[in-house]
């Protein structure tokens, strides 16, 4: 396959203006929240669904945001539906998949994912240990 670079510039340059915050570098707080917004934006509508015609988009930008939250010292922490979140797509785990890891009913889970409920600390306690990172990223 011989690589088309008039289309491949025309598609990059519509793509960057439909979602440029899908594709940009995260360089800032400024960026970092805006990248937040659509990946959160992208998750509503991808879900778990590796199938799915964005999944690539959204993998790239969980590493791009979370390459931005390992160099950053002093950003504030993402929601905690949001965290959730990253670190399920992170690796690749489903909602039926973390229910059965820590205990947590699979509708909670859900809820919880969506921001629909807030996390008590039992449940933050539990994310918490499974995903080997401090509970109170979740509260």
């Amino acid at each position: 396959m011989t690589l088309n670079i008039t289309e491949l510039t025309q598609t990059w340059q519509r793509l960057h203006r439909l979602a440029p915050d899908a594709i940009n570098p995260i360089t800032d707080q400024d960026s970092y929240d805006r990248a937040l917004v659509v990946l959160s934006d992208l998750l509503e509508q991808v879900g778990e669904d590796p199938a799915h015609p964005l999944s690539d988009l959204v993998e790239g930008l969980v590493g791009r945001v979370t390459a931005y939250q390992d160099a950053a010292e002093h950003i504030p922490p993402a929601a905690p539906e949001m965290e959730l979140r990253l670190l399920m797509k992170e690796r690749g785990l489903t909602q039926q998949a973390l229910a059965a890891a820590t205990g947590i009913d699979q509708a909670q889970i859900s809820k919880l994912a969506s921001g629909k409920r807030a996390f008590s600390a039992e449940h933050a306690r539990r994310v918490g240990t499974y995903f080997e990172v401090n509970p109170a990223a979740f509260l």
